[in-house]
């Protein structure tokens, strides 16, 4: 059985993609999300084998949100678009799955049989904006907040999980991993547990045995381990 997720905010779309997916009894819809935050939770808790994306959706957009995506062990995607001949040329040269709104029931049909011989995810990297955070979302009590880079202060990992904390001083817990956040946002890591705004370092303090802290302009301490204190020396111009 695959196991299917779709991710649309038209409630019409979502309906009707359900309907001809369940003429499919080798597909099983596990789930629907009416944008990408929800999208983000449903795939790392349920693990769908594939999920059907639309690309325009508010706020963040089908392509964002692949980049707060663990781009290793994400299920296929099916890119769901209306008529865009530049987005269709560039999925047709890189060999994505997408579908035309509306569905055309034989294209439809191409896909499944498409996915049912092709389970491997495809290489999503090489899209432009999959590979970029632009907002960083984090869960507060009854709401999301999406923080823009430069309201971020720094990033911890602790045994709870993973926090941002605002130039504000307020703390905001993620469902992104450190590493996401290291490789896609320009976020500096500065220790094993932490990733620090270049622009709100305010000094760098040396202490003993090689070691350093980072003093940050909202009166935060940050600590920097020996391994990573001359690559920030290198982009900071300290020699």
């Amino acid at each position: 059985m695959i196991r299917v997720l779709i991710v649309d905010d038209e409630p019409l779309a979502r309906k009707e993609l359900r309907r001809i997916l369940e003429s499919a009894t080798d597909f099983q819809i596990i789930g629907e999300c009416t944008n990408a935050i929800e999208a983000v939770g449903a795939i790392n808790r349920d693990k769908p084998d594939v999920v059907f994306l639309d690309i325009q959706m508010p706020r963040i957009s089908g392509i964002e949100m692949l980049s707060m995506l663990d781009h290793d062990t994400m299920p296929r995607i099916v890119f769901l678009t209306a008529y865009d001949e530049y987005a269709v040329q560039a999925f047709e040269q890189l060999a994505f799955d997408y579908l035309l709104k509306p569905i055309n029931q034989a294209r439809f049909d191409k896909t499944l049989q498409r996915l049912r011989r092709e389970r491997a995810p495809q290489d999503v990297s090489v899209l432009a904006g999959a590979n970029q955070l632009r907002q960083i979302p984090c869960f507060g009590q009854h709401h999301v907040l999406l923080l823009k880079m430069e309201e971020v202060e720094y990033v911890a990992s602790k045994i709870a999980g993973v926090s941002v904390i605002s130039v504000n001083g307020e703390e905001f817990p993620t469902a992104l991993a450190l590493h996401i956040l290291q490789e896609r946002t320009p976020l500096l890591r500065c220790h094993r547990q932490y990733l620090v705004n270049v622009e709100r370092i305010k000094k760098i303090h040396f202490v003993e045995n090689g070691l350093a802290e980072i003093n940050t302009y909202g009166g935060h301490t940050i600590p920097i381990s020996r391994r990573f204190l001359a690559p920030i020396k290198e982009r900071l111009g300290i020699v």
